[in-house]
């Protein structure tokens, strides 16, 4: 059986943001996240999703939120002049909106729902990956079979911190260690899947 798995970067001090950005810069920890995530499915919320320059490309984005009409109106450069929104009690399937897009050979898939619990990760075809923020990590890591870690090495200001995970998750291997931060790999043996 399928399940979530979870990629975030916090500081020594559990910082994952401040003012709704990341408070470092580390490209090299950016190309990890794309590798791992290109082809799959991201889960984030929509203060992270928000906060994003533009939509990631190549993977399918699951927007957690309880005021989807909020998401579209603020996203007008996104979504564009599609102020439909799809849902209500009626609705046949697990997603209150969903929005494609092409943009120049790329495709934006944006999915929009109103719970996690409404995404089964045995109904998609690819991994899922949980990418924050703090309430969605935090709703999110007891579900996760894996966590990818990256360890800033510094503490830093933020408003926005990583839950404890370290009771429920042990760690697997150290991916790699750099001057300014290390990745490590940690799993869920209460989590059956993957």
């Amino acid at each position: 059986m399928k399940s979530f798995k979870a990629i975030a970067a916090m500081s020594e001090n559990r910082v994952i943001g401040a003012g709704n950005k990341i408070p470092w810069h580390l490209p090299e920890d950016f190309k990890w996240f794309k590798k791992m995530t290109s082809g799959n499915i991201v889960v984030m919320g929509r203060k992270t999703f928000e906060s994003l320059p533009k939509p990631l490309p190549n993977r399918r984005q699951l927007i957690l939120t309880r005021h989807p009409r909020r998401l579209i109106r603020s996203l007008p450069e996104i979504f564009g002049q599609h102020k439909e929104w799809r849902g209500g009690r009626h609705l046949k399937r697990p997603y209150q909106f969903h929005f494609t897009k092409l943009d120049g050979d790329r495709r934006q898939d944006i999915w929009v729902f109103n719970s996690l619990d409404m995404i089964k990760p045995a109904e998609f075809p690819c991994d899922i990956f949980i990418g924050g923020g703090a309430q969605v990590y935090e709703q999110a890591l007891p579900r996760c079979s894996d966590l990818y870690l990256t360890l800033v090495k510094r503490v830093v200001e933020g408003d926005a911190f990583f839950p404890p995970f370290e009771d429920r998750f042990e760690l697997v291997e150290e991916i790699c260690d750099q001057p300014e931060f290390k990745i490590l790999h940690y799993h869920n043996p209460a989590v059956v899947g993957s």
